[in-house]
């Protein structure tokens, strides 16, 4: 059979929407919604009614689009990781060296939580919560782009290893995993100390900015700079 349509009637007449579309456009406004109360709530304290109560739709109506909060959450975070990936991919594409490139991942990550500070807080949030369903399709695609990030920072070791700006004697996947998981350390830890950096007059742009250079530095083939 062919696609089942209703109509949707706006300011310029009747406009044909098959079902699909329409449960695309409803699921789309429930990420909108679920967005708004995870910014302003954060995970813990967000429910599956407070989303509703945004939406002024039903709870029962809400399960029929996400199973859970987690399923909701995952897919706030998938736009939020669409955009980093986005902006990971520009950064490194502009680079020459292995060393320029994997460098620019980390400042990546740097500007898109200096852009998006709600997206970057939500999705350092440890991803350790029971209950997920293995058929939760949003993990899955956050699963992917992480494979994807991984591969990135991967390729740019590889280049910087042949083109010797990294040194060679480091294991590739091994360090791309450190860096990746330093990064978002770092920016945790930026805002747990910022009441210190500022009895210091310093702050936690400061501290990132420093802690990327740091590890620039313990990647940089020496041999070849004559540092």
């Amino acid at each position: 059979m062919g696609n089942i349509f209703y109509c949707v009637l706006n300011n310029e007449g009747g406009v044909l929407i098959s079902i699909s579309q329409r449960r695309e456009r409803k699921t789309s406004e429930i990420i909108d919604a679920a967005e708004t109360v995870f910014f302003s709530e954060g995970f813990d304290k967000t429910t599956m009614e407070n989303i509703a109560a945004e939406l002024e739709l039903t709870k029962p109506a809400l399960y029929r689009y996400f199973q859970n909060k987690k399923d909701l959450y995952y897919a706030v975070v998938l736009r939020g990781t669409r955009i980093l990936s986005e902006m990971m991919e520009r950064e490194v594409e502009l680079k020459n060296t292995g060393l320029e490139k994997i460098l620019a991942t980390g400042i990546a990550y740097f500007k898109f939580y200096k852009k998006y500070p709600d997206y970057s807080r939500l999705m350092i949030i440890p991803k350790t919560e029971n209950e997920i369903s293995e058929d939760c399709i949003n993990l899955q695609k956050l699963a992917e782009y992480d494979k994807n990030h991984l591969k990135i920072m991967c390729d740019a070791i590889e280049i910087g290893k042949q083109d010797k700006t990294i040194r060679d004697d480091i294991d590739t996947f091994m360090t791309a995993m450190y860096l990746a998981e330093s990064t978002t350390a770092i920016i945790l830890l930026s805002e747990r100390l910022d009441e210190s950096f500022k009895t210091l007059n310093k702050n936690g742009e400061e501290f990132i900015h420093h802690s990327l250079m740091l590890m620039r530095n313990s990647l940089e083939n020496k041999k070849i700079t004559g540092d």
